[in-house]
């Protein structure tokens, strides 16, 4: 049976998910700016569900924080 591959190291911080975010919101308005307004409106609700998802973490993370001091 295979071995599974070793997970990645490299994790994400929330000001690495925010600059994501920020370049993707850019992208956004450029395809608005194109006429191609649908393709942006895809683009800014899959950033809404990431900025919701990125501030749940950050409500978890700052409980956490709290219940270990």
């Amino acid at each position: 049976m295979p071995e599974k591959p070793p997970a990645p190291n490299d994790t994400a911080s929330a000001a690495d998910i925010e600059r994501a975010i920020l370049a993707l919101n850019k992208m956004a308005e450029r395809l608005w700016g194109d006429g191609r307004e649908a393709e942006a409106k895809a683009l800014l609700d899959a950033l809404d569900a990431l900025n919701r998802a990125l501030d749940r973490i950050r409500i978890g993370e700052s409980r956490r924080a709290v219940t270990l001091h």
